[in-house]
């Protein structure tokens, strides 16, 4: 999306993470930044500030959930991502980028980041109203077709969306939850491939581990 540069704010004397966007990609910055500001969860980072092409936000001070972990660590993880994906959801946020890299780990838990993908709606079934259709395509495969996401942890509704304009809500994010959860037990993931096209076979086809 940009860079993120660590900064002093002298006015509050405190350190902070500022996220500056490329500007082809703007739009992907104001829609974290309403994410961010709908929630309010010990789980999640605090926005500060926003400007045109820019978020001030809490620094997190952690590194990227990585496995194999402990089984009584990887359930007290879990239980704080699922924690706060539940509150990103009541509101009618789907990350639809869940995965380790962003989830930090610091020393009083999780923290669940990057909603710069973030799909904004209603909340999905069994919490409300069905969400609107989104189309928004982000992440290239080739130089045409392009999915939202990170491949390794997408839900198979979340590939077949462009497709077939298929509608995606939460329970995508619980499906890429199920694939971390069994990364940071395993310390693999489990869906792989020696190529784009043989992960996505792979996740159509395969029942997941």
């Amino acid at each position: 999306m940009g860079e993120v540069w660590k900064a002093h704010d002298p006015r509050l004397n405190r350190d902070v993470a500022i996220k500056v966007s490329a500007a082809q990609l703007s739009e992907r910055l104001e829609r974290e930044a309403k994410a961010i500001a709908a929630l309010n969860h010990p789980n999640m980072c605090t926005l500060y500030d926003v400007g045109p092409n820019y978020l001030v936000m809490e620094l997190i001070d952690g590194q990227p959930l990585k496995g194999p972990l402990p089984l009584d660590q990887a359930l007290k993880y879990a239980a704080q991502t699922c924690d706060a994906l539940d509150a990103a959801h009541k509101k009618g946020i789907t990350h639809r980028d869940l995965k380790p890299a962003n989830i930090l780990v610091t020393k009083t838990g999780i923290n669940l980041l990057a909603f710069g993908l973030a799909k904004l709606g209603s909340p999905g079934p069994g919490q409300g109203a069905k969400p609107p259709s989104d189309a928004t395509l982000t992440m290239a495969l080739t130089g045409i077709n392009e999915i939202v996401g990170t491949l390794y942890y997408m839900s198979p509704e979340q590939l077949q969306a462009q497709a077939n304009g298929q509608e995606i809500d939460v329970r995508s994010d619980i499906f890429s939850f199920g694939l971390v959860l069994y990364e940071m037990l395993t310390g693999k993931r489990a869906f792989e491939g020696s190529s784009p096209a043989s992960v996505i076979a792979a996740i159509m086809e395969r029942p997941a581990p």
